[in-house]
């Protein structure tokens, strides 16, 4: 097998992808948000390649790093998925623990499975969204998004991982449910309670709360959210941040789409209040 046979696939892919990530990656910097991105990228990149969609190949990006864990039939299937990864905007560095089985397990490829129905732009909108969803979820100050797993078939999300409480489940379940272009979602997210002592979560908190997010990056974070909330037209609303308090612009349709954008914004990480000067239709 030729490997470089694969570049013209890789090269349309990633057009695909950064036609679809560019309002998010234009300001995601050092934002772990950023590592989602390129998760979503690299596991569209191997979907679409003929040479590796047949292996279950399970990835995980963080702070620039991939890991990539899986079997795969050679090691020219192993250095080629690793190739791909180094390829990805965003990462740096592959620890590529892929074990090579000649006899290695193939996902279902019938003419009936539902996965091979699925077609390029599906599995692109279905990264795209999964990647919303996990940023909105980092983003989120009640929500622990590095916690929760968030997987999309034909627009279905499903939730996963732990969580502290009922309440962060059914936050979570609802900001992805509000998601723009979401039919359903399956929450199997578990509760497990308190995961810390009460003095670390006080000492915890307060590192939090001395860490600086910028007023650029608080902008960018709640636009990018109104935006994907389906019940928000985030297009008409402008947003601007001093010193963490985001003031919030433009004309809503209802009383309710103003309450809406301004819980919205309340809920992003950094704001510390939010001034409403929307006007009603």
């Amino acid at each position: 097998m030729n490997k470089f046979a694969v570049k013209p696939l890789v090269a349309a892919c990633a057009i695909a992808l950064a036609a679809t990530a560019a309002p998010v990656l234009a300001d995601s910097g050092a934002d772990r948000s950023s590592d989602v991105w390129s998760k979503a990228s690299l596991a569209t990149t191997y979907t679409l390649n003929r040479h590796l969609n047949p292996f279950d190949i399970d990835t995980e990006v963080k702070n620039g790093v991939a890991t990539l864990r899986g079997e795969v039939e050679s090691d020219i299937e192993r250095h080629l998925a690793e190739e791909l990864a180094l390829g990805i905007d965003g990462i740096h560095k592959v620890n590529n623990e892929l074990i090579v089985n000649p006899q290695a397990k193939r996902l279902e490829s019938a003419k009936d499975s539902k996965e091979a129905k699925r077609t390029f732009g599906q599995k692109v909108e279905d990264a795209n969204l999964t990647a919303r969803i996990k940023s909105q979820l980092l983003w989120n100050t009640s929500t622990e998004g590095l916690a929760i797993n968030v997987d999309t078939r034909n627009k279905v999300v499903t939730l996963s991982g732990d969580v502290e409480s009922e309440a962060e489940s059914e936050l979570a379940e609802l900001i992805a449910l509000n998601t723009g272009e979401v039919l359903e979602v399956k929450n199997q997210l578990k509760v497990v309670g308190e995961k810390t002592s009460l003095d670390e979560k006080v000492a915890q908190e307060s590192r939090e709360a001395a860490q600086t997010v910028s007023d650029s990056w608080i902008t960018t974070k709640v636009k990018s959210m109104l935006i994907y909330n389906r019940n928000v037209d985030g297009v008409d609303i402008d947003v601007s941040t001093q010193k963490g308090v985001v003031t919030l612009r433009g004309r809503v349709d209802s009383e309710f789409e103003r309450k809406l954008a301004i819980s919205i914004a309340e809920g992003v990480k950094g704001v510390k209040s939010v001034s409403s000067e929307l006007q009603g239709a």
